[in-house]
């Protein structure tokens, strides 16, 4: 090994050492790595050196933490880490992201597993409501696919509902993700995601500020939450009630400069409460994807999935059941009463509920309740 590459390795170990500093915030960590010259330096300073530039609480963290790691011990911890394949990235790495650089508190240092998505490649962060409904399932489903096949990298927070959702779509659709976590990024949280979150680790990207082992906290989402407004260049939120934390992440999209568009919802779901407000507010209106693109001037060149399948809806209506296309056609993500759905289709009370009967075994449609019915998209995996 070079001596060049040597010390930047003893470089990285040592950042990786002030990164896990407790009682030392993120501005500080970086305002003493600038003040010494770099990790290493801030290692080999002296209580003395630090006064007049930390408070007393947090000389004592410093020292502490110093003579609880030798260099022997902090190299075999760095080593660890990348036994795991975890990446790590200080602020001061060439691979660290530009655009978090330019948020308020960036993080220290970040961990990544899989890749980083491209700085020059346009990104959306798509969040919405954990307990989502059909009709935000199939939104998160196409918003997902279609930014995917228009080469822009989505960007989650891989939680159950929308994030989820929109993050597996843009995988399906051959796109790149990008999964913000509010742990370690050695955790699958939530642990129903596990087949995204090793589809993202292997075709797209995990990434946490926090280091390996972390558990989930409440704490930390709000925290994680801007991260994914900071990677994005505009945020979309599907579905989210008046008070949400897909809201804070809204505020920390604006307080970050970036666009947010909402995709609307009736004002009698309280679902669609939060992002009606934000219409109220200012908040772009989702019309379709493509022409949020052109109005942000996010329409990336280098489109992706060209050529596929639109689904198993569009393909079931082109499979030649007359009954069953005519019944898609006036199913809607709302519930819908038998007679409304008889007195559009104009068919025999019989034939409609056997076109009913087999929409909803294809998994096209579902019974809510007594005589009430609602479109769905047949998945092919879960999520």
């Amino acid at each position: 090994m070079s001596n060049e590459r040597k010390e930047e390795k003893e470089e990285q170990a040592y950042a990786y050492w002030l990164a896990n500093c407790s009682g030392l915030g993120n501005q500080t960590k970086r305002r003493l790595e600038i003040y010494a010259g770099s990790a290493k330096a801030v290692y080999g300073m002296k209580e003395t050196d630090l006064k007049g530039i930390l408070t007393q609480k947090q000389i004592k963290s410093l020292m502490e933490a110093g003579r609880e790691t030798d260099k022997e011990k902090l190299m075999e911890h760095y080593a660890v880490l990348k036994k795991q394949n975890i990446h790590f990235y200080p602020i001061s790495h060439p691979n660290y992201p530009n655009r978090l650089k330019t948020i308020g508190n960036p993080p220290y240092a970040i961990y990544v597993e899989g890749r980083l998505p491209e700085e020059k490649i346009p990104a959306v962060a798509v969040i919405g409501a954990r307990q989502c409904s059909e009709y935000g399932r199939y939104m998160a489903e196409q918003c997902g696919q279609e930014l995917a096949k228009s080469g822009i990298i989505v960007i989650s927070g891989m939680a159950r509902g929308i994030d989820g959702i929109s993050q597996w779509a843009a995988l399906q659709a051959d796109g790149f993700s990008c999964g913000i976590l509010g742990c370690g990024t050695d955790i699958c949280y939530p642990s129903e995601n596990r087949k995204l979150y090793e589809t993202l680790k292997s075709r797209g990207g995990i990434l946490s500020e926090w280091p390996p082992g972390t558990s989930p906290r409440p704490e930390l989402f709000p925290l994680r939450n801007r991260i994914i407004s900071g990677m994005a260049d505009l945020v979309l939120i599907i579905e989210a009630r008046e008070k949400s934390g897909t809201l804070i992440t809204a505020d920390l999209a604006l307080e970050q400069g970036r666009e947010v568009y909402v995709v609307p919802g009736r004002v009698t779901d309280s679902l669609s409460a939060g992002c009606n407000r934000l219409l109220c507010q200012g908040a772009g209106l989702l019309i379709s994807v493509q022409e949020m693109l052109e109005e942000t001037g996010m329409v990336h060149s280098q489109k992706i999935g060209e050529g596929k399948t639109e689904g198993d809806m569009k393909a079931l209506l082109n499979s030649g059941s007359e009954e069953m296309n005519r019944i898609l056609e006036v199913l809607d993500f709302y519930p819908r009463s038998l007679d409304e759905i008889q007195a559009e289709s104009g068919m025999e009370y019989g034939k409609m509920m056997f076109a009913l009967m087999n929409l909803c075994i294809e998994g096209m449609a579902e019974q809510l309740a007594a005589g009430q019915f609602i479109k769905k998209r047949k998945r092919e995996t879960d999520e």
